[in-house]
């Protein structure tokens, strides 16, 4: 019996410990977050800030920006106000070699290069009473180039309904968010759609094929933790130029009928040609055996006239005598 009011008054105890502390919390403002504390009864918690202009940006995710100025500051957890008379030297190791020590609770410093860094805090409170209070924080930090530029690595001017490949180079640290979209009209209002693509490098490639002649307007929009920037190109889209894989094959075929037409009309010809040449010599021959045949004859003709006029020409007294004989 005793032990079951021992462990009810245990769990009471515990219950009104754990209002206590969320209502101190409400009022007092405990900081939500203590984890970065290793050691020591110094409350309280680290806080980053990043000024660029006339902005300035809480990083409560230990995500910073390089080459922007930081203020490191430490806010105390004092609700009974025990440590208002205390006197306190804070040791700043910023994680890349520099070491900053003070009575200030806040520093103020700037990383120049990308990469991950442990942030300690060192206090040390000396009170009236000659008690040394000691504290020491621990932050892991990530350092990133904010985007500082999207850049289209190629021409403005491409093909319609051709497959366009289109390489963007983006000057800031990964992972980044890129949202794009295409407009035909440039001058219409831009929709709030987009479609998201989450890169892990600098390059972005997008292949978009163009349906028709003109100008497009290509906004992109990148963001990583700590920055975002915008921006937007102009897209020049022309006709597509004849292919040489259709010209090639159309002035073979024009070229080979060409040919097959100056063969067909010149290989008659050529026959004709051929056969008049032999038609005439064939001619030529006959008419030469013809005139040849005529002369034999005529030779002949000569010679028969000729002895035929000798014949005549010769006297009857030169001819043979013939005797008669008469007997008595």
């Amino acid at each position: 019996m005793n032990c079951c009011r021992l462990n009810s008054i245990r769990i009471r105890s515990v219950l009104v410990y754990a209002l206590l502390t969320l209502i101190s919390s409400l009022a007092f403002g405990i900081p939500d977050e203590l984890s970065h504390q290793l050691s020591g009864n110094v409350k309280g918690k680290i806080i980053f800030r990043q000024m660029e202009g006339n902005s300035t940006y809480l990083r409560d995710s230990g995500k910073l920006a390089s080459f922007i100025p930081t203020v490191v500051s430490f806010e105390h957890f004092d609700p009974r106000h025990t440590l208002r008379s205390a006197t306190f030297i804070y040791t700043w190791d910023l994680g890349n070699g520099e070491v900053r020590k003070g009575p200030e609770p806040y520093v103020t410093c700037h990383y120049t290069l990308p990469g991950n860094y442990t942030f300690q805090l060192s206090i040390e409170a000396n009170t009236p009473q000659h008690s040394r209070i000691t504290g020491l924080y621990s932050v892991d930090l990530t350092v990133l180039d904010v985007i500082k530029s999207i850049e289209l690595r190629g021409p403005l001017t491409y093909n319609v309904d051709q497959s366009s490949r289109l390489s963007f180079q983006i000057g800031g640290s990964p992972p980044v968010w890129l949202c794009w979209r295409v407009l035909s009209d440039c001058h219409t209002p831009s929709p709030t759609s987009c479609n998201l693509v989450r890169l892990y490098g600098n390059q972005f490639n997008l292949n978009y094929t163009f349906r028709s002649v003109g100008t497009y307007c290509l906004d992109l929009s990148v963001r990583n933790i700590i920055s975002n920037l915008q921006t937007s190109y102009n897209i020049y889209v022309q006709s597509s130029p004849v292919s040489l894989i259709f010209i090639l094959p159309c002035a073979a075929v024009i070229v080979a009928t060409l040919i097959f037409i100056t063969v067909s009309v010149c290989r008659p010809q050529k026959q004709s040609l051929v056969s008049k040449a032999l038609m005439a010599d064939m001619n030529y021959h006959s008419f030469t055996e013809i005139e040849l045949h005529a002369k034999d004859a005529s030779v002949t003709l000569q010679d028969n006239s000729l002895s035929s006029k000798t014949n005549e020409a010769q006297p009857l007294l030169q001819q043979p005598e013939t005797s008669y004989s008469t007997q008595p």
